[in-house]
């Protein structure tokens, strides 16, 4: 199966683009739209998961185009915590998978590097 492309966002914070430019020549386009509230038609419970969620994942990572993938897993988070005996095999990979490309699994998590932040120069603020 081949595998899934991933969100520039996240290729980025690898470092994947500084290692093969030539895959991202063009710029993707990006959703401006922040990921806002979630539906209201949504049961409580997986409401308070689409905020977890949202809480938890990489900044930047999740816009509002993602809405919909974020309600599935929100939907999935929600129905298993409800009754994990009953949750079916077959959806734990579809949960895994959509959590994964959100940067909240363990090792999407550790395959994320972010620059440290600069240590601010005392003598830029110095007049000459």
């Amino acid at each position: 199966m081949a595998r899934i492309p991933q969100p520039r966002e996240i290729a980025e914070l690898k470092g994947s683009v500084k290692h093969d430019p030539q895959r991202y020549k063009g710029e993707v386009p990006k959703c401006s739209m922040p990921i806002g509230d979630a539906p209201e038609d949504m049961r409580e419970g997986a409401q308070a998961v689409w905020f977890e969620i949202c809480t938890f994942a990489p900044s930047g990572v999740i816009t509002g185009a993602d809405r919909f993938m974020l309600e599935m897993a929100s939907n999935l988070l929600a129905e298993y915590r409800e009754s994990p005996v009953e949750f079916a095999v077959g959806k734990y990979g579809h949960l895994i998978s959509l959590l994964a490309r959100f940067g909240l699994s363990p090792s999407d998590r550790n395959k994320l590097a972010m620059e440290p932040p600069k240590e601010a120069n005392p003598f830029e603020q110095m007049d000459s």
